[in-house]
């Protein structure tokens, strides 16, 4: 698959194997093509709410199929991710209380997560 023969729109991504729609509207995706699969970010404020979390990444294979929910770096209310990329193949995402985290492709734990402030 060629990782630039995709495209979202709303909570909509479509691919060549596939169209989905996902549960809430989509920020961003980064398509890991090492792992012939779709990490997807959905928009942090697409489910506000006065308590508990929003795992907002997760990983699609390229048929669609959804293989996990992202972890959080703390069980604090309110807490979800804000930015997503790739570095040295190395999958990094920002999250809303202060943390850096280093997140594993194949199953969405962290790996290491580092304190901003």
């Amino acid at each position: 698959m060629n990782s630039s023969n995709f495209s979202f729109e709303g909570k909509v991504i479509t691919t060549e194997e596939f169209s989905k729609e996902l549960d809430y509207p989509i920020q961003s995706v980064i398509y890991l093509e090492n792992k012939q699969s779709f990490i997807v970010m959905y928009d942090m404020d697409s489910n506000i709410r006065d308590w508990g979390q929003f795992p907002n990444i997760i990983c699609l294979s390229t048929e669609g199929e959804k293989l996990w929910t992202v972890e959080l770096p703390t069980t604090d209310t309110g807490d979800s991710y804000y930015k997503i990329y790739l570095k040295n193949n190395e999958l990094w995402a920002y999250s809303n209380c202060s943390y850096i985290c280093k997140i594993n492709p194949e199953n969405g734990k962290i790996i290491e997560r580092i304190f901003t402030k």
